[in-house]
């Protein structure tokens, strides 16, 4: 008799073990890709890919990718962008850039508090002002026209962060 509740615990523990262990693999399966930079959920109308040190990953946004090279004062390439409309991979330097709409996809939804559970001020956020990519420059110009924002080409974005002599 011994033997027989020895197997028994044995194998249950095996079940528990292998219900936790499908748990996991299920809920990494289903969770949200999360941007490296700001730990913040990857859009799929606003994802880009960067190379740092030879190394690909995604990221939420160009603008992450962007702070990033201001902030660590090293290379960071945008090896690519998505079109915010077809949701489709796009070359950084064909795509048209909508910068400071009031569309923020990356924004914090729950707020920073104190100790006494007051907000704090947002004083610097990686991911504003918003930056989204379009495949072609009329999408990005109505974009601009119903949510705000300025029509930009990448050139022009670099200027904000690569270093001036």
């Amino acid at each position: 008799m011994p033997r027989s509740k020895a197997t028994a615990f044995l194998l249950s523990g095996l079940v528990v073990a292998a219900l936790a262990v499908g748990g996991y693999w299920l809920l990494q399966r289903t969770a949200p890709d999360t941007c490296r930079i700001c730990q913040r959920p990857i859009h799929a109308e606003a994802r880009a890919v960067i190379e740092v040190d030879g190394k690909r990953e995604p990221v939420c946004c160009a603008r992450c990718a962007l702070t990033l090279q201001q902030q660590e004062h090293r290379p960071v390439r945008l090896v690519e962008v998505t079109d915010y409309v077809s949701r489709q991979p796009l070359a950084p330097e064909a795509a048209y850039y909508v910068e400071g709409s009031r569309v923020v996809l990356c924004d914090r939804h729950e707020p920073l508090l104190d100790q006494t559970k007051h907000p704090y001020p947002r004083v610097f956020d990686r991911c504003v002002p918003s930056l989204y990519a379009f495949a072609r420059r009329q999408e990005a110009e109505a974009f601009a026209a119903q949510n705000g924002g300025t029509v930009q080409r990448l050139p022009e974005l670099l200027e904000e962060v690569e270093p001036r002599p």
